[in-house]
């Protein structure tokens, strides 16, 4: 998962904090002033987990991120992603394991009705764009999926957030942008689906999930293939401006 983000073409870079940097922060408020002498110890997901033994909950850690995420409307509706994102008007639902608001900001200020999703009251009919937030959100800070026991626990996929998921993928066809193996419950995710869509082969392209990747290898096309995931490349450094010309090509 990431936390960072930029605004293409601005004088300044605007970024929320690393998972990193996260992690760090959450180091220094337990006292260590260097926290590559936790990660000898443990992993980020460990050291998580032993922060919330420590501190009691997440809730200093998240005060902070709340207040690192604290982002303009201009800055939000000069980001060519989140205005790309916003302008795909037949994507009706969008999945997103990141905690703050900035799509469905982006939603709302391009002139879309939203809904956000984090729990099973938020669920029900109605004709706004869904923002579902997979790992919880600041709002729904006891949902955040922060330690490695949170994982764990996510990667049961049994609440109702997955079962939504289950039902929107009938007759819809998912796109993963930002996400890769490295993500530790995201592959586990792509064998998830893999065993759903093998059961439903019937859609307008044969596919029923995409990938868009940068430079992808051998390795990235063989183990999604494997997935019946189908890659969108994108080629060079310029990782932001590839993949808005993906999504603005989705829109025209």
């Amino acid at each position: 998962m990431s936390f960072q983000w930029e605004v293409p073409g601005s004088t300044s870079v605007q970024r929320g904090p690393s998972w990193s940097e996260m992690v760090d922060e959450a180091c220094r408020q337990m006292g260590y002033t260097d926290p590559e002498l936790l990660r000898y110890r443990g992993t980020d997901l460990q050291i998580l987990e032993f922060f919330e033994q420590k501190m009691g909950n997440f809730a200093p850690l998240t005060n902070w991120m709340v207040r690192k995420f604290h982002v303009p409307d201009d800055a939000i509706m000069s980001s060519k992603v989140h205005t790309a994102l916003a302008a795909l008007e037949n994507s009706k639902t969008f999945y997103t394991t990141n905690y703050d608001d900035l799509l469905e900001r982006s939603l709302k200020l391009a002139g879309r009705s939203v809904k956000v999703v984090a729990r099973e009251r938020d669920m029900g009919i109605n004709d706004s764009v869904e923002v579902v937030k997979f790992h919880g959100d600041f709002n729904n800070p006891d949902l955040m999926v922060f330690s490695e026991g949170h994982y764990y626990k996510r990667l049961r996929f049994e609440v109702p957030l997955d079962f939504k998921l289950r039902s929107d993928l009938l007759n819809r066809v998912a796109l993963f942008v930002g996400y890769s193996f490295r993500d530790l419950n995201i592959g586990f995710l792509f064998d998830l689906l893999n065993e759903l869509l093998k059961s439903l082969p019937d859609s307008d392209t044969g596919k029923r999930a995409y990938i868009v990747v940068n430079n992808p290898s051998d390795f990235e096309y063989t183990l999604f293939q494997k997935r019946n995931i189908e890659i969108i490349p994108t080629y060079g450094d310029k990782r932001t401006e590839t993949l808005v010309e993906v999504l603005e090509e989705i829109v025209s």
